[in-house]
């Protein structure tokens, strides 16, 4: 015999589900796995939880933020280099022709590239709090600068700048926009890439790659500086978010402002 508070708890369930379609109808116009996505992680709890009508809260203590249609910004070139110039490719370049090709990316959706974009960090609680302040005054403000990426062929991007942002966006359940720097066809001429360049380099090991400059210890048995590589594996947290060079010795070298760590 099935209880009433079985039924209810049942209803209960549909009603979210309902809800949650509701929303994600609302918010994409067409059936996509960013979609059906969304509305499993609506289920679940993990966005859209406090919606009235178009209101949204990031976090129980945070301001109402109100949803609108958000006015994206090009994004400024001359500031983000010296987030580029981690990529050898923008190094050789140099900062004139870097901002020249950035001028001439384009605008794709994040869903497009879910599946092949790396160095994103999509935890937005985890990220730093002066930073979430910024996106939140930003996203209240109605304008958005542009997350930047870099394509390197049709399956490798990477996000150069604006992680805050393109998690900040993720997590109110929004599929955000992307400015997009095409490489492929550079990369289509080196035998070379980035990501071949990038392996051959940095931490001991198996695990090869560049190395994260935040977590750089010295190792009191031999005395040389020991770092965790760059790329973080599933699941795994870190304090802050990674500053990658390609040796442990070049984590000596100034990098952006006097701290490590992105400033964005």
């Amino acid at each position: 015999m099935i209880k009433l508070t079985d039924l209810l708890f049942e209803m209960l369930d549909e009603k979210k589900a309902d809800r949650c379609k509701r929303i994600a109808d609302r918010r994409y116009s067409k059936p996509s796995a960013y979609k059906s996505g969304a509305i499993v992680r609506c289920r679940q709890g993990k966005i859209w939880k406090d919606i009235k009508s178009e209101a949204f809260f990031i976090g129980e203590d945070d301001p109402e933020i109100e949803s609108k249609d958000i006015q994206y910004t090009k994004p400024n070139f001359e500031y983000e280099w010296e987030e580029a110039i981690r990529y050898p490719e923008f190094k050789e370049m140099g900062k004139e022709k870097w901002s020249s090709l950035g001028n001439k990316g384009y605008i794709i959706n994040y869903s497009d590239i879910e599946d092949l974009l790396g160095n994103v960090d999509l935890d937005f609680d985890s990220l730093e709090d002066d930073k979430k302040s910024r996106f939140k005054k930003s996203y209240k403000s109605g304008s958005i600068e542009y997350p930047i990426a870099v394509k390197f062929n049709n399956n490798t991007y990477d996000l150069i700048a604006g992680n805050t942002r393109l998690a900040g966006l993720v997590e109110l359940g929004i599929d955000p926009k992307i400015w997009i720097i095409d490489l492929s066809h550079l990369n289509e001429a080196k035998k070379e890439t980035l990501r071949t360049w990038f392996k051959r380099k940095g931490a001991p090991g198996k695990t090869g790659g560049w190395v994260d400059c935040n977590t750089c210890r010295k190792d009191p048995k031999t005395g040389k500086l020991v770092c965790k590589p760059c790329g973080r594996q599933k699941g795994e947290k870190r304090a802050k978010y990674p500053s990658c060079r390609p040796t442990p010795s070049q984590c000596k070298q100034p990098g952006k402002g006097k701290k490590w760590g992105k400033t964005k």
